[in-house]
């Protein structure tokens, strides 16, 4: 929705397009404007006003659609059908209806900025402005040509770098009139601001869930980030580590603070305030670092959410981690998914807006990489998630009325271990409070309800501050103050983004949705100021004198909830009393604020129920557990097993609030004091509460504080707003919902800037504007004079004209107040400002005057409608005239073109009848020399195979016959080894057998010799005198040793030996004695002899046996060659075989060639038959035809009256008579050899094919 060019003030009028009833005649209300009507299904529909029934109703024509989609501001052109309906004027402001010509300023209102925003939003232009305010509409698609680098740069340029000296010489025109509405425009002013007048910016981004609000966060984000790397910036300009640390970092917030939600798959759910910090420079400000602070974390999410919805992102990335880092970060959580915890269970999808949760979490270990968490630190933030995770797997079992205990005791243990807590002290941290009261402390009991809200206040808390802690980790990455290079003593300049919650109304409505409206309210009261202070500036810059102007404001709503006896300070003080409920709540606010209008409270309403009357509409709200999650207690016990964590997060975090850390934790967006916030009386009484067992603030006092502290940030910045809307639930693109649509605009406080702007003169037009519109309406006027007068300047010339003419114009609208005379307008600088009905009236005067122009119009297109059916009737009527002539001539020449085609026929009959004869027997006689040739060529072939196959088997006999002879030698000399073979093995085996009878008897012998031996050593031992035992006896068992060694080993050692042992004893031996020992050596040496004679057999035998296998391999040999050989031949009969199984079958098919032959010949006879008859018949037909020609000349002579066409015929048949008889002759000629000499040629023909036959 664009302004016109000089208006950078807002320009969002309120409604008024009817005249008051005592300033509209009867011509005037039948010439009424399009306007549209309040509707209950499609909040508004346009339609045109037909007639005035009384002084406070019309009659309206309403267009009808075929759905709410097709609804459009075309007049009812595209509608189905219209219906009448009359429409009560004292509904509407000053009774009057508004207008639907919205393309000029001033005639803006809520009915018009919605089709204004549905014609847009239809068209993929998502970005309207209504003065300094942008409203954005969710497209749901990304439209890259919206956001290109080139669209950022054309905003860049227009807004920021153009030179500011030609624009004051342009006369101080607003770039953004030549650009489209977009978000750059915001982030761009925000920067100019910054860079040319120093002082600090905001922008405020608002808008329900699902409004697209950290989307446009982010493109604001990235256009800054762009703006700041200067005018000559290109494409590929790379960003410091600071700015890219600054980008990468709004990841990391979304993926531990958005949710899915019904109407939002990636829903914040907290508020942000993020403070972009830059480096004034020359020439430039360059982004320095950012800070961030959030508000109202949805603590109550980690705990309970919707069936249909989804916890924080963050704990769906941890399960799809992969299963080595699941078993890295805790054991406990390996094989695991979402439905082995409690507080996250199944969830319908694992992917979000294109990623699954498996890559976002790789996305989110990277940006925390970026910013400084990695290593143990990673671990511990991990770790704390998954104690969240196992706080919600506890589950507690009464053992009497007012106790409990723990009854998973292995979750209880892994969640000891996790935690590096002792398993009893955990134990009774989860099941026993001690309560202190005065010197002495309490030992309570919890039951199993309540000691598993305790466990669940415990999981919120730990996930709110390890939030916090990734804040204040996010914080120290990104903040000048820390990673900038030139940060001492600098001044940064601020450019803050918030991105906040818009105003809420569910079917329940309970502590989360009025802290939020809350919220919306003070920044609302900020937008009125804003945009009334916006409203003094145009009307000071245009030299008018400001009047009274009234509007709604929010005051008695803020009262009501900051007040001394509001709502805050009651909640605050049941949260201090030991039985304060939420019942007791609701009656003391009523009781408190019975006067203020904005509190709203039924008579018959339940007891935790009441209202508030906000500036976006009334509200509900159901009090039950206000005192609860306000308290937000977490017992002592707790917070001491925390504090003995080995996690680092869950041990020192959670008594920190801060957003900041040390060094940046005082700094602020601006130098300037900050006013101390106020602290209500329930807020100093829970702050004394310091050392007791429950932590001190409520969540209200510290939400109040934060917001507080926001709103001060927010006073010492120019701030922008940019408001956010959701087109529809269904998540469509191209797709509007009216009544929601309406419902966000006064939600977001755009309803509100209308009735400021435009409270006291709702309708505004440029000088020139008026002009060129109205002053065709009085043509004798002083206008036309003072237009004509060259002396004055043309500025001065166009301001006089336009008050001359208005005065003239609106002379009747003048009133008197107070003695003093007020016109229906005021003339500004550059605009003429138009009070209540001025406008209006000088629009239907513009009617009246065109309307009767327009009847001369009328008038020359109904002739020009009617000339134009009279020549169309008369070129139909030519038409038709030749249409019927043609068709007679045409049906004459069709019946001339029907006979002639007849005598064609009839004679081409008969040219086609000769061809066929002829062709036919030319076709018969080429098949029977075909077939003779055939035979011929077919019997010649035979004879030549036949003798070529008996040449082939006479060269293959003579080449195969020595090959057989050869293999059979070489089978028979196979054989032969064979046989040589086992007759060497037989040998073999009776040569062994030999071997071992020789050794058998060697070894007899010695045994004989050694007892022969033996046997005379004993005769001679009887026959000789026993000796004394001495030195030289020799016994018996040391003989027969002796003699055995002796037999056993003869080789010469041994030999020498025995002749020295004799030679020693030789002087006692008698005569005998030695001569027994030559005997026995003999006997030795003798045996020594055969030994070794056998042991030569032995080794030639063994020498014939090694001589015999290698005989035997090489008969082996000869005889796999011989069985290849073999094999081959046989191969070769297999082939001759197959090749004689061909010449058979080839054979067979000769056969059944000459039997086809047979057949044909017989065919053929029967074809000469048949022939013969046919000339018989052909003979009659001739006959038959010659009578039929001379019926028809003679019916031509007797009927025709044209001689020459008489003469033409007769001598036509005589041609033909002529050709038939000269044709005729050679047929009979060939008919009759075909009768008379039949025998002859069927006879040759015949003794031909005998062969065949045979």
């Amino acid at each position: 929705m664009t302004t016109p060019a000089s208006s950078p003030a807002p320009t969002l009028p309120d409604a008024g397009s009817a005249l008051p009833p005592s300033e509209v005649s009867a011509h005037e209300l039948k010439t009424a404007n399009h306007v549209y009507i309040v509707d209950s299904a499609n909040s508004w529909i346009p339609c045109q006003v037909v007639e005035r029934s009384s002084t406070t109703e019309v009659v309206v024509s309403i267009p009808e659609y075929k759905d709410q989609q097709s609804i459009k501001c075309d007049g009812g052109r595209s509608s189905r059908r219209k219906r009448s309906k009359t429409v009560d004027l004292s509904k509407y402001p000053n009774q009057a209806l508004p207008l639907q010509n919205v393309d000029e300023e001033g005639r803006l209102q809520q009915a018009a900025i919605l089709y204004n925003l549905k014609d847009r939003h239809t068209k993929s232009l998502p970005y309207t402005r209504t003065g300094d305010i942008v409203l954005a509409v969710n497209p749901y698609q990304w439209i890259h040509e919206l956001y290109s680098w080139e669209r950022r740069q054309m905003y860049a340029q227009a807004m920021v770098w153009n030179d500011a000296t030609s624009e004051r010489q342009k006369g101080s025109v607003d770039p953004r009139t030549f650009l489209r509405p977009h978000v750059y425009e915001a982030s761009c002013l925000a920067y100019k601001g910054l860079f040319q007048n120093g002082d600090d910016q905001s922008i405020l981004v608002s808008g329900e869930s699902g409004a697209g609000k950290t989307e446009t966060v982010k493109i604001l984000l990235g256009d800054l980030a762009s703006v700041q790397k200067g005018p000559n910036a290109e494409i590929g300009d790379m960003d410091n580590a600071i700015v890219q640390r600054v980008l990468d970092s709004n990841p990391l917030l979304e993926a531990f603070g958005n949710a899915q939600t019904l109407r939002n798959d990636n829903s914040s759910r907290f508020g942000k305030f993020l403070q972009l910090q830059f480096d004034r420079q020359p020439g430039k400000c360059v982004l320095a670092g950012s800070k961030c602070e959030v508000y109202l974390l949805e603590k109550s999410r980690v705990t309970l959410h919707h069936v249909e919805e989804r916890t924080y992102h963050i704990f769906y990335q941890l399960l799809a981690a992969p299963e080595e880092t699941k078993r890295e970060i805790w054991e406990g959580l390996e094989d695991t998914d979402a439905e082995s915890f409690d507080y996250v269970g199944w969830s319908e999808t694992d992917t979000i807006e294109g990623k699954t949760d498996a890559e976002r979490f790789h996305l989110t270990v990277q940006a925390l990489e970026m910013v400084g968490v990695k290593g143990e630190s990673l671990m511990g933030l991990w770790r704390a998630i998954c104690i969240v995770l196992q706080l919600g797997n506890l589950e507690f079992e009464p053992t009497s009325d007012d106790e409990c205990r723990v009854s998973s005791h292995d979750e209880l243990e892994d969640l000891s271990q996790l935690m590096g807590v002792p398993f009893e002290k955990l134990s009774k941290a989860f099941t026993i409070r001690h309560v202190k009261a005065k010197s002495e402390n309490f030992q309570v009991f919890m039951t199993a309800d309540k000691a598993k809200e305790s466990t669940d206040a415990f999981a919120k808390e730990l996930y709110a501050k390890t939030f916090l802690w990734l804040v204040r980790t996010i914080n120290d990455a990104t903040c000048a103050e820390k990673n900038y290079e030139n940060s001492k003593g600098n001044d940064f300049g601020i450019v803050g983004l918030l991105d906040i919650f818009g105003f809420e109304t569910f079917e329940v409505n309970r502590f989360e949705q009025l802290c939020i409206n809350y919220a919306n309210e003070k920044l609302q009261q900020k937008f009125t100021q804003d945009i009334f202070r916006s409203v003094q500036e145009e009307y000071e810059m245009e030299g008018i004198e400001l009047e009274e102007i009234t509007y709604d404001d929010n005051t008695d709503v803020l009262d009501l909830v900051e007040g001394k006896m509001g709502l805050l300070a009651c909640l605050n003080e049941e949260c201090v009393r030991p039985k304060g409920s939420d019942k007791t709540f609701v009656f003391k606010s009523q009781a408190s604020n019975l006067s203020n209008p904005s509190f709203l409270r039924d008579r018959h309403a339940p007891d935790c129920e009441f209202g508030i009357r906000h500036y976006a509409g009334d509200v509900i709200y159901n009090a039950t557990n206000f005192v609860v999650k306000n308290n937000d207690t977490l017992p002592s016990d707790l917070l001491e097993c925390a504090r003995l964590s080995r996690n680092p997060i869950v041990a020192n975090e959670l008594s920190n609030e801060a957003m900041m850390n040390q060094m940046s934790a005082n700094s602020s967006i601006s130098t300037k004091k900050k006013r101390k916030p106020r602290t209500s009386i329930g807020t100093a009484k829970l702050m004394g509460r310091k050392n007791s067992n429950i932590a001190a603030e409520t969540v209200w006092t510290k939400f109040k504080t934060q917001l507080a502290r926001l709103m001060d940030a927010l006073g010492n910045t120019q701030t922008r707003y940019i408001r956010c809307i959701k087109p529809n639930s269904k998540k469509r693109p191209l797709m509007m919902e009216h009544v929601s649509t309406v419902n966000q605009l006064r939600c977001a406080g755009v309803v509100a800037a209308v009735t400021i702007s435009r409270s006291a003169f709702p309708n505004r037009l440029e000088h020139l504007n008026v002009l060129e519109k109205f002053k065709s309406l009085w043509p004798k006027g002083d206008h036309i004079k003072v237009l004509n007068d060259q002396h004055l300047d043309p500025e001065e010339r166009i301001y006089k004209a336009v008050e001359i003419l208005l005065t003239i114009a609106l002379k009747d609208m003048e009133f008197e107040r107070q003695n003093l005379t007020f016109r229906g307008f005021v003339m500004g600088k550059t605009r003429t400002y138009f009070r209540a009905g001025a406008l209006e009236f000088l629009e239907g005067e513009r009617l009246r005057y065109l309307g009767k122009y327009a009847s001369v119009i009328q008038v020359q297109v109904r002739k020009f409608v009617a000339l134009s059916k009279f020549m169309k009737y008369k070129n139909a009527v030519i038409v038709l005239q030749s249409g019927h002539r043609k068709k007679v001539e045409r049906k004459k020449y069709l019946m001339a073109r029907n006979s002639l085609v007849k005598l064609q026929c009839w004679y081409r009959s008969i040219c086609a009848a000769r061809t066929i004869v002829h062709l036919r027997r030319k076709k018969k006689s080429t098949l029977i020399q075909t077939t003779w040739r055939v035979f011929c060529e077919r019997r010649q072939f035979m004879k030549m195979k036949a003798a070529i196959v008996v040449l082939q088997r006479m060269v293959r006999g003579g080449l195969q016959r020595p090959k057989y002879r050869q293999a059979l030698a070489e089978k028979k000399e196979e054989a032969k080894l064979e046989n040589q073979l086992l007759a060497l093995q037989r040998k073999l085996e009776e040569a062994e057998a030999k071997r071992l009878e020789a050794e058998k008897q060697a070894e007899a012998k010695v045994t004989a010799a050694v007892q022969q031996y033996k046997d005379e050593q004993e005769n001679q031992s009887t026959q000789e005198i026993p000796a004394p035992p001495g030195k030289n006896e020799v016994s018996k068992p040391e003989a027969s040793s002796l003699s055995l060694d002796a037999v056993k080993d003869p080789s010469p050692i041994h030999e020498i030996g025995e002749n020295e042992e004799f030679h020693t004893d030789v002087d006692d031996q008698t005569a005998e004695q030695q001569k027994l020992m030559d005997e026995s050596g003999r006997m030795l040496e003798y045996l020594r002899k055969e030994v070794f004679k056998l042991r030569s057999q032995n080794q030639q035998l063994r020498t014939d046996f090694d001589l015999l296998k290698d005989n035997n391999q090489r008969l082996m040999d000869a005889n796999a060659s011989a069985g290849a050989s073999f094999a081959a031949l046989n191969q070769h009969a297999k082939q001759l075989s197959k090749q004689n199984a061909q010449l058979i079958e080839e054979v067979s098919s000769s056969k059944a060639q000459i039997q086809k032959l047979n057949v044909m010949q017989a065919e053929l006879k029967e074809e000469l038959r048949m022939k013969q008859l046919s000339y018989v018949s052909e003979v009659q037909s001739r006959f038959q035809y010659q009578n039929g020609l001379q019926k028809i000349t003679d019916l031509v002579e007797a009927n025709c009256r044209d001689h020459r066409l008489v003469q033409q015929v007769l001598e036509i048949t005589d041609e033909v008579e002529m050709e038939h008889m000269s044709s005729g002759d050679g047929r009979m000629h060939v008919g009759s050899i075909d009768r008379s000499g039949t025998n002859e040629p069927r006879s040759s023909i015949f003794s031909y094919l005998n062969p065949f036959s045979g």
